[in-house]
């Protein structure tokens, strides 16, 4: 698809942009063969000049927020590398399909693959977990950013790509990374709100609380798990973190919700030390009222590098961002997780060479084994098939404080901030010998 087409497919997302480390609904399954020994009918997407990729991602309903930059920065990176001549002599076509933060996920995959003869789906939506059981039923690979459930972790899902790796914690694990940030920036007690309809979420939260606040030696001061999905009235919320006296909270939640909760604090003048938001990060929200208006207590957690470190990947990101989709300034969450799993497709496809098959694309894919995001990881993700449902038992994030309506590096040296993966005994003893918890939920209704 052409560029033109690629901007008549997107759409004018909401003003603030965020990043979701939320809404994770899991099933498990099993994997039937996928692809066959050479180009062949089984093959499709792929001719001897083009390999066509299909591109699904939330451009409308609750979830827009989250990724509707996504396939700006997911076509740059293609373009970039269509400028150079493509994969192996091949130029890389997208056909991209707004799932409306719905169950059309997965009607999208199937037009996809059944019309548009695509070669494998690109899943940015949260919403990723409807379509891939489909997809291996009818052997067609998925790629995602691995943060809507633990099947890509599942073994025998080997099909199902994840561009950030098996990094991603479950159930009774999580890192401490959260708790350290806001005993950094002073806190002492500390809150904690997610989406009732994202389980993962909902055990995520739970684990923080229990885990990874008290190995800190931070007080567990306020759970509430009960946040309608998108929300923005969070009156009941912000007067529970206020009256439980917690001077922290963490938001894994949709930027919109998150900012409604810390204007509400705000406006109820509770003195915070640290609001730290798991989404927002972007020009769109630098553009807001709000980050005029909130104080230098709001935090954001970023897991890729921010562009504040200008290193090299960094300045190439944002580059190929102006150069071929005329964004500038400070990406989000989407066009971060885009770019990577443009990035990831490439590098996938490069390794398996010019007789290129979905099980070529597979296996290369989990073949890189150490992958760095396109430069922009935090340390590279493991996505190797021996690593599948094995959390790494150490990590780090970036975090940025909101100063005079600017992102600024927190600490100020830029460094890394440095996180353990803590949880139960059991779940710590599953992770080590690779397996994997799971979940299973429903999807959020749209309103």
């Amino acid at each position: 698809m052409g560029g033109s087409e690629v901007r008549r497919n997107s759409r004018r997302g909401v003003r603030l942009g965020l990043s979701l480390t939320v809404a994770a609904l899991l099933v498990g399954v099993g994997l039937t063969t996928v692809g066959a020994a050479s180009v062949s009918a089984a093959d499709e997407g792929v001719t001897g000049k083009t390999i066509t990729l299909g591109f699904i991602y939330p451009a409308t309903g609750v979830a827009a927020s989250i990724s509707q930059n996504g396939l700006k920065a997911f076509q740059a990176r293609i373009d970039r590398e269509n400028a150079k001549g493509g994969v192996n002599g091949r130029t890389i076509k997208v056909i991209s399909r707004d799932d409306a933060s719905s169950g059309a996920n997965l009607t999208a995959s199937q037009d996809l693959v059944e019309n548009q003869h695509v070669f494998a789906v690109v899943n940015e939506s949260p919403f990723a977990f409807l379509s891939y059981r489909w997809l291996l039923d009818h052997k067609v690979p998925m790629m995602g950013n691995g943060v809507d459930g633990t099947y890509y972790q599942q073994k025998g899902n080997e099909a199902i790509l994840s561009s950030g790796g098996n990094g991603n914690p479950f159930g009774d694990l999580t890192y401490d990374g959260a708790a350290r940030i806001m005993k950094l920036a002073g806190a002492k007690k500390i809150g904690v709100l997610a989406y009732g309809a994202a389980s993962s979420s909902v055990a995520s939260a739970k684990s923080l609380m229990t885990y990874a606040v008290p190995e800190v030696g931070l007080d567990p001061a306020y759970t509430n798990t009960s946040i309608d999905f998108g929300a923005s009235d969070v009156g009941a919320p912000v007067l529970g973190i206020k009256n439980a006296g917690a001077d922290g909270v963490y938001l894994p939640m949709a930027a919109a919700t998150n900012v409604a909760v810390a204007q509400g604090l705000q406006q109820n003048g509770v003195d915070m030390k640290a609001v730290l938001m798991g989404t927002g990060y972007g020009q769109d929200f630098l553009d807001s009222p709000a980050a005029k208006a909130l104080p230098a207590s709001t935090i954001f957690l970023n897991g890729y590098k921010p562009v504040e470190l200008k290193d090299a990947a960094t300045k190439q990101f944002q580059a190929d961002l102006k150069k071929y989709a005329k964004v500038t300034g400070v990406p989000d969450y989407g066009m971060y997780t885009g770019y990577v799993l443009a990035d990831y497709a490439i590098a996938a496809m490069q390794k398996a060479g010019k007789d290129l098959t979905r099980q070529a694309f597979v296996d290369s894919g989990h073949a890189i084994g150490q992958y760095d995001q396109a430069g922009l990881a935090c340390q590279p993700v493991d996505v190797s098939v021996g690593g599948l449902g094995k959390v790494p038992s150490t990590s780090c994030a970036y975090a940025l404080k909101l100063v005079d309506g600017k992102f600024q590096l927190f600490p100020k040296s830029g460094k890394p901030i440095q996180q353990k993966l803590v949880g139960s005994p059991a779940a710590l003893t599953a992770n080590k010998a690779g397996e994997a918890v799971t979940t299973t939920t429903a999807a959020p209704a749209s309103p």
